[in-house]
């Protein structure tokens, strides 16, 4: 495997090779579970570059013009839909038209980042475009479970599950501070003054914390046992927008010990919130 490929794909390695070959035949619709979200995305932007490298080998050669405006998200037929960003049902709709035409080069693809959190409605809307698949277009649904996406939009892809890496969970240490979140969920208690160290998260360590709240969630909201247990759907829309806050602050390198304060109070408040 080529080194100039990250560390997102090359921990992915099995199955960067399986779209390599995929690439030949690519299915109209494919899920990518598992693993962590930047991996997920790094995979879907790798079977891209397969399709459309100039110099293609064993893998594509991340080198040639139109690999390296895959990965600067430059190329003019890839759309990334986000559903966090408050996707709605118009944009999906209005982006029927062109997703009718044929592509500029030789594939179309739509990467639907963190599928599981759409609402129903977008969900039914790209579900149409799915059924009705347009040569040379596929759809790449990213999640951390596939029972987090639609299930009839699951049904009509392939999914390709990733591989559990060292990076995908929490780091050392913090299992035993995420039972202290949940204790602080609960009580109001504990939590704060441990978080409170500038030392107590890096943004790796903060962004993995955010992934396991947003797992616990989407568990709770399926009404599997976690914190969030059967969560009342405006309880669990608020901890979504809170979620969305908080890695967004990330992404402008606001303080992790911030950070996280601010989002154990936000969610100790949610949960507490009575309707």
């Amino acid at each position: 495997m080529s080194s100039l490929l990250p560390t997102t794909i090359q921990d992915q390695g099995h199955v960067a090779d399986l779209l390599m070959r995929m690439s030949s035949n690519p299915p109209c619709s494919l899920v990518l579970e598992g693993g962590s979200q930047l991996q997920r995305s790094a995979l879907a932007g790798y079977l891209l570059k397969a399709l459309h490298c100039r110099n293609p080998g064993p893998g594509p050669c991340l080198e040639c013009d139109l690999c390296l405006k895959i990965e600067a998200d430059a190329f003019r037929d890839l759309f990334r839909l986000t559903p966090l960003d408050s996707l709605s049902v118009e944009e999906v709709r209005e982006m029927r038209p062109a997703l009718s035409q044929s592509p500029h080069h030789g594939w179309r693809m739509i990467v639907v980042e963190e599928a599981g959190e759409m609402n129903a409605a977008c969900a039914n809307a790209l579900l149409k475009s799915v059924e009705e698949p347009v040569s040379r277009n596929i759809f790449v649904f990213l999640a951390n479970e596939r029972e987090a996406i639609l299930p009839t939009i699951v049904s009509r892809s392939f999914v390709l599950p990733l591989g559990r890496t060292p990076g995908e969970g929490l780091e050392t240490g913090q299992e035993e501070l995420y039972s202290d979140f949940n204790d602080f969920v609960l009580s109001g208690k504990g939590f704060i003054h441990k978080s409170s160290r500038k030392d107590c998260f890096d943004l790796t360590g903060a962004r993995q914390f955010l992934a396991r709240i947003r797992l616990d969630l989407a568990r709770g909201m399926r009404g599997e046992d976690s914190l969030f247990q059967c969560i009342e759907p405006v309880k669990a829309h608020s901890m979504i927008l809170a979620l969305q806050r908080a890695e967004k602050a990330l992404s402008y390198k606001v303080r992790t010990d911030l950070v996280m304060q601010w989002l154990s109070l936000t969610t100790w408040k949610i949960f507490n919130k009575k309707q």
